[in-house]
């Protein structure tokens, strides 16, 4: 059972890892022109929009996989501690953001909060198969990847154009990396 749930967690990775980098695709094509005042045409526009639906197939295939290989390792609660844990995380960072830094809600809250249960849900399972270096190794990486993201969320709108969209690739140039190095991780304990 452990073989296979450390396969699902590591294939899930690979495939976040794919989502980041075809939703890092969608933001230069869609994004990086508003830097310039311009859009997206043609051909780029197909890309961009091919991009983004990848990098949802991919997302929503990632975090089943990683889910399903955690739920075969931890204990049955888990999955849903962790669910209603980062609903309820989700609501107190919506309201401190809205209230606190008058930050409009966008779908990245939801995203970054959701990975950051998904990456706990993967630790609590590789601690819970006696890999405490690599479940240490995932909840550290975890934890710097949601507070960046956190830190760009806040500033996104407080930024000029080209300061915005830098803004916008570094959480998903850095939850693809923590990603892939979590497959790697994965590989090497699994």
């Amino acid at each position: 059972m452990g073989g296979i749930a450390f396969e699902q967690m590591r294939q899930g990775h690979w495939l976040m890892a794919a989502c980041c980098a075809l939703y890092l695709t969608w933001w230069a094509i869609f994004f990086w022109p508003k830097v310039g005042g311009g859009s997206a045409h043609g051909a780029l526009r197909v890309v961009g929009v091919a991009a983004i639906l990848g990098a949802v197939v991919c997302g929503l295939l990632g975090a089943s996989r990683v889910c399903g290989g955690a739920a075969r390792l931890a204990a049955a609660w888990a999955p849903w501690g962790f669910a209603l844990g980062s609903a309820a995380l989700y609501f107190v960072l919506l309201a401190v953001t809205q209230r606190a830094f008058q930050r409009q809600p966008t779908t990245e809250l939801v995203l970054f909060v959701a990975w950051l249960g998904m990456e706990a849900f993967c630790a609590l399972a590789l601690g819970c198969a006696g890999e405490a270096g690599a479940a240490t190794l995932v909840a550290l990486l975890a934890v710097v990847g949601f507070a960046v993201s956190l830190v760009c969320y806040v500033l996104y709108y407080r930024l000029g154009a080209l300061a915005s969209f830098v803004d916008g690739c570094v959480p998903l140039a850095l939850i693809g990396v923590v990603s892939a190095v979590v497959a790697g991780c994965i590989a090497v304990v699994g």
